[in-house]
């Protein structure tokens, strides 16, 4: 038997109310989505708050205003609410890299270590090229002493970023760490190369010589290292020991002496070691 026409006309009708109605909600959402983000950039947070709020309650599909809550949470301080607002973005929109390169931080701060490595690398899966979470994830690689997966985590982030210095630092590290000394060498070169007003860089380099028992070259890093910073009074201690090993008495007691000066806790030790 045929529908009345008076049926499907109503059908119909109802069909465009509610592509209407959620068209409107949609419209909403973003309009207050733009007020907050405007109450944001003034620093009007409370404001920005209410604004996020609307826009979610217009339309609980809208995952950039979870996102932005969410970070404003944090901002905040409040990590709690900060958490629920990412979880939220993520169960809208599961492949953004970014919020799970959030959310790993936040609980990195909350201490949950386990979930935001698994954050991190749900990052890097949806953005194999996001540099900061391949720098992070290789910073927590070193810190757990899994050297060989920082590198890897290390060299993927200077493939994409080749021009900060401080993964070529970290990663020289992971490699001394692993006894890949040469490799450890050419990083800290490409550390200094990068950033040649950077002293741990020249340190760094310094202390690989010294592992190869190279001190001439560990003793110009060091030079290099105090003619950034004169008043670095560790950096007496350390090419001080590097005369010590090439037995010039004399030069490292000067430096021992310099760095008593500079009031370094361990120089008195060494100068009455060394220095008699």
């Amino acid at each position: 038997m045929p529908m009345p026409r008076s049926y499907l006309l109503f059908c119909s009708l109802s069909a465009l109310f509610l592509i209407s109605s959620c068209q409107h909600e949609v419209s909403v959402s973003k309009t207050h989505f733009q007020m907050a983000n405007d109450y944001l950039f003034k620093d009007d947070l409370d404001n920005a708050r209410k604004e996020y709020e609307i826009a979610i309650k217009s339309d609980t599909s809208n995952w950039q205003a979870c996102y932005e809550l969410a970070g404003l949470y944090q901002l905040e301080g409040d990590f709690k609410d900060a958490l629920v607002y990412f979880n939220r973005t993520l169960q809208l929109n599961p492949n953004s890299a970014q919020a799970y390169y959030n959310r790993a931080n936040l609980e990195e701060i909350l201490g949950d270590e386990k979930s935001s490595m698994r954050d991190l690398k749900s990052a890097i899966d949806h953005k194999n090229d996001f540099f900061a979470a391949l720098l992070s994830c290789g910073r927590k690689e070193y810190n757990h002493g899994n050297y060989k997966d920082a590198v890897t985590d290390l060299t993927n982030a200077i493939r994409s970023r080749p021009d900060f210095y401080l993964a070529y630092s970290l990663r020289g590290t992971s490699k001394f760490r692993m006894g890949d000394v040469q490799g450890a060498i050419q990083d800290f070169t490409s550390e200094i190369q990068l950033n040649q007003k950077n002293v741990m860089g020249y340190f760094n380099r310094s202390a690989a010589y010294s592992e190869l028992k190279d001190y001439r070259n560990a003793i110009n890093d060091i030079n290099a290292a105090l003619q950034v910073d004169p008043l670095w009074s560790q950096g007496y201690i350390y090419r001080g020991l590097s005369y010590i090993k090439l037995h010039v008495k004399d030069s490292a007691c000067g430096d021992f002496r310099m760095a008593y000066k500079l009031k370094n806790p361990e120089a008195e030790s060494y100068s009455k070691q060394y220095c008699k």
